[in-house]
This record gives C-alpha cells, structure tokens and sequence, in this order.
C-alpha cells in the first residue's frame, strides 16, 4: 500500500489501511519505546497510547507531505508523546513547591497527642529519677552516649579513659539504670 493511500485510509479507518499501518509501523513505535520504558506491561499500554494519539493527530490534519514522509512524521510523534509522558509522569510524583504568598494546604498535626504526652511526661519522670538515682559518672556517661549522641571514642577522649572501659562502664550504666527503673515500676504496681 502506497503511502498517499495508507494515510488516506486510516483517516477514513478503512481496515486494510489500519492493518498495514499496525504492521508496518510496529516496530518505529517499540523503537520510540524501548528508550522510555523497561517493563513489558507498561511496553504495551504505551504502544496502545501511541497508536491511538498518533491517529487522533492524523484526524486533526497534522501531517503534510509536503514536510517529509509519513514514516519520519509518525516517529517525531510517537518520540515527542513519549517524553510527554514520562514527564507528566515524573511531574507526578515530584512534590509542586508553592511560591511566595501562595496559600499552603493544611497538613495534619503531628505533634503528639494528650495520650502520647501524658505517656512521654509519665516515662520521662521515671527516667529523670532513675538518672537521679545513678552515680555522678553512670549519669554522666549515659548522657553524654544517649542525650548528646556521643560515639565511643568521643566519650572515652572526654573521660581519660580506653575504649574496652568506655564500653564496660557504659555497659554498667545502663544495667544500673534499668534496674532502678524496673525497681520503680515494681514498687509503683505495689502501691497502686
């Protein structure tokens, strides 16, 4: 089938016509493709994409033979569609940044609730009094590891101490203090 013929057919969605231009240009399309998708499935539904835009182009009176062939045409169109695609896919899933005196939409809250606050001020009360209850330098080692996120070295430099004591010490402080703690829980569930 001549090329006049083909794309006079497919405006008219003669059937032959449609059947040789799915034939024939099968491969342009997966060409185009092939460089914007690597999944199968998604392979296919842009090529389902591709055809049915390239023939509402078609529709619209958008190739001149005058221009160049339909076959260069029909490439430049399904490879532009393609990275139309992609980026209104990409734009997606990028957040949009609003500018300036734009209104912002409300998020929610994420600040912790009454529940979650009364929760925290409860464990935190045993845990400022388990710290109260250690000695100065567990207090001091436990803070400087846990509070401030000191690494090993760091805290073995500011102690004068070595890494191996560094660890057994901190080591020891946190057993002391979970004992204090389970000790306070116990004597709470008595008394309550």
């Amino acid at each position: 089938m001549e090329e006049n013929d083909l794309v006079r057919g497919l405006c008219q969605r003669e059937e032959p016509a449609v059947a040789a231009f799915l034939e024939r240009y099968r491969s342009l399309f997966y060409h185009c493709i092939s460089h914007f998708e690597a999944e199968a499935s998604a392979r296919e539904d842009l090529y389902q994409d591709l055809v049915l835009y390239t023939l509402e182009r078609l529709d619209r009176d958008s190739f001149d033979p005058l221009k160049g062939s339909f076959g260069t045409w029909l490439y430049r169109v399904a490879w532009c569609r393609c990275v139309d695609l992609k980026r209104k896919d990409a734009a997606q899933r990028r957040p949009r940044l609003a500018t300036v005196g734009e209104e912002l939409p409300e998020r929610e809250d994420e600040s912790p609730g009454p529940i979650e606050e009364a929760g925290e001020s409860e464990m935190g009360g045993i845990v400022r009094n388990a710290l109260g209850r250690l000695d100065d330098e567990e207090r001091r080692l436990l803070e400087a590891r846990f509070l401030e996120g000191r690494t090993l070295g760091e805290i073995a430099g500011r102690f004068s101490i070595s890494l191996e004591q560094t660890k057994y010490r901190l080591r020891r402080a946190v057993v002391g203090m979970r004992r204090v703690m389970l000790n306070e829980f116990a004597v709470e569930e008595v008394s309550d």
